[in-house]
């Protein structure tokens, strides 16, 4: 008998893992422009005097929050990236089940289009700040759930879906705590 087997067309797949990719360089680099942003303005701080305590302390202030903001930007986005390292070669096929990689596509887009709703039932007056803050939250999830379906690496993808649950479960934390839990 004689098989005959049928090639699927790569292209539709190697955009997608180009998308994902580019959210997370994207991301990276942003962590990195962060992590030098807070470095220097922790070292190069001039000392308080009578006139500068103010503008010493946001310094300091701002110096923290750049490095949190560039390990919380940076750490997922690594992550992803490395999953995804040799996912375009023409022989590479997801390490993961078909399963996993539909649980993390839909935790990717719930939680993204959760983000949305909250934001602009409850968000901000500044618009610019809530497309941001779903831009951010969609290119960290969907670039994680692209890392997860198409990495070959089985110990990676799975780094890479701990990281997605990881900024999912941030996000909602942030909304919940920003957003819906208002003070009485």
């Amino acid at each position: 008998m004689i098989q005959a087997t049928v090639e699927q067309p790569r292209t539709h797949r190697r955009a997608l893992v180009n998308a994902s990719r580019l959210a997370l360089a994207m991301l990276a680099i942003a962590a990195v422009a962060l992590l030098v942003l807070g470095a220097a303005s922790l070292l190069l701080a001039d000392p308080p005097d009578v006139d500068g305590w103010l503008r010493a302390i946001f310094g300091q202030v701002f110096g923290v929050v750049a490095l949190a903001l560039a390990a919380t930007l940076g750490i997922p986005s690594g992550v992803g990236l490395l999953a995804m390292a040799g996912s375009t070669r023409p022989e590479a096929e997801p390490a993961m089940p078909s399963q996993v990689r539909t649980a993390a596509l839909v935790v990717a887009s719930a939680t993204t289009a959760l983000t949305a709703v909250v934001l602009v039932m409850t968000g901000s007056s500044v618009t610019l700040l809530n497309l941001a803050l779903v831009a951010l939250v969609a290119m960290s999830l969907l670039g994680l759930a692209g890392a997860v379906s198409f990495s070959p690496h089985r110990g990676r993808a799975v780094c890479a879906a701990i990281a997605l649950v990881a900024v999912a479960i941030g996000a909602m934390w942030v909304l919940n705590a920003a957003f819906l839990a208002r003070p009485a």
